[in-house]
């Protein structure tokens, strides 16, 4: 029997959505992330037993940014930015976009 593929959601013109502001932010610090050397593992940090919050730590010599899965577009953003906002930046190109999230969240 033959299936015919189902068909992905478009807009009327046949081309995918475009991101997000959110999606289009997040898109933007992981790839400032990805520039700063930083490793982005997304996991359900929730535990019965303590309080578990994103961020970074060093692990085997590298450094990984742990961000709970269950935040948002937003939060996740505004996460690796706090983390970037901490680091030097000086000598890695970002995006205009980028700067300014980073910018924003030292405020």
């Amino acid at each position: 029997m033959f299936h015919k593929p189902k068909k992905r959601a478009t807009q009327g013109s046949g081309r995918r959505a475009a991101p997000s502001g959110d999606s289009l932010a997040l898109m933007s610090m992981e790839d400032a992330a990805a520039r700063a050397g930083l490793e982005i593992k997304y996991d359900n940090l929730e535990d019965e037993e303590m309080t578990i919050q994103s961020g970074m730590c060093v692990l085997k010599n590298r450094r990984l940014l742990l961000v709970d899965k269950r935040l948002g577009p937003p939060q996740r953003a505004r996460v690796i930015a706090r983390v970037l906002s901490r680091m030097d930046l000086e000598n890695i190109y970002l995006p205009p976009m980028a700067r300014q999230i980073i910018e924003d969240a030292t405020e």
